[in-house]
């Protein structure tokens, strides 16, 4: 009753997938300091947002930073991972190129060395991960999310992580896990974003979602930059112009190139491969 909560509910077929979620769940901003994305069925530690809080002070680019990281999993209803001492974090410092037809050669984020405990401050990572991370509210008008990625799953690790660089975010790895999440296999035989693709078209199955993915995939291909596939005239050429819509809005800042992040993060699109980044490893860069 008193404007703390704020929800927007949809029916599932016009949901339009998870990075669309993201979006809407952006316009519920209603003037609060701090902003945090999450996936849903989390537990959070007592005070996690205090917590949270702190550790983005801690940071040496406060108040240009961005704690990231994926949660650690839980299997049971109640999973009391988060009971008594916080486990520490891990970074996420690895990158593949994925080979899965689906995904279409789409950079994949993975987890690299968890902290030891004894760091003085977060240190810093090159990627965000959509499943969780914390910032001042101020990202939502640096880095707006893009409402042109309907029922796109795959690509918008790396497309926030460039963007939130480029315009002058760094990225940190929180030092201790005070969420944990329940991740939840394909054996479960639970419900899948893409069934709701199929409802909507009356195309049942993944076949139509993975289909309308290949395409939506080009915009993200577009801002990183696969010159094998996806420059302006290539996409222009094939009739599908369309995935460039107000790119440039919602494309790079301006505060560093996408080069350069490309280099500091050690993507080789080119050749479809990731380097290991010793800086984030070792939590050399503060």
């Amino acid at each position: 009753d008193n404007g703390q909560v704020r929800v927007l509910y949809l029916h599932e077929n016009e949901s339009l997938g998870p990075a669309m979620a993201r979006y809407y769940a952006s316009k519920l901003w209603g003037g609060e300091t701090y902003f945090a994305q999450t996936d849903s069925h989390l537990e959070f530690y007592q005070d996690w947002d205090e917590l949270y809080t702190n550790e983005l002070k801690a940071t040496k680019a406060y108040p240009k930073s961005v704690l990231s990281s994926y949660p650690p999993g839980f299997q049971k209803e109640n999973g009391g991972i988060l009971e008594g001492k916080p486990t520490p974090g891990a970074r996420l410092c690895t990158c593949e190129f994925s080979s899965s037809d689906v995904e279409s050669k789409i950079i994949r984020i993975n987890t690299g060395v968890g902290y030891h405990g004894e760091e003085e401050r977060p240190t810093q990572i090159p990627f965000i991960a959509a499943g969780f991370f914390f910032a001042s509210a101020e990202f939502l008008v640096d880095v707006p999310f893009d409402p042109y990625m309907p029922w796109c799953f795959m690509g918008e690790e790396i497309m926030l992580s460039m963007r939130a660089w480029t315009s002058g975010w760094s990225i940190y790895a929180p030092r201790n896990n005070w969420i944990a999440h329940q991740y939840r296999p394909g054996r479960m035989g639970l419900p899948k974003f893409w069934g709701s693709v199929g409802r909507l078209f009356g195309r049942p199955g993944p076949g139509f979602s993975n289909q309308l993915q290949l395409k939506l995939i080009k915009r993200v291909k577009y801002l990183v930059g696969y010159k094998d596939c996806c420059t302006r005239e290539k996409l222009e050429e094939e009739g599908s112009e369309l995935v460039l819509q107000e790119v440039d809005h919602y494309g790079f800042g301006n505060v560093r190139t996408r080069e350069e992040y490309l280099e500091w993060a050690q993507i080789d699109v080119d050749n479809k491969k990731c380097h290991r980044t010793e800086w984030c490893n070792t939590g050399s860069l503060e």
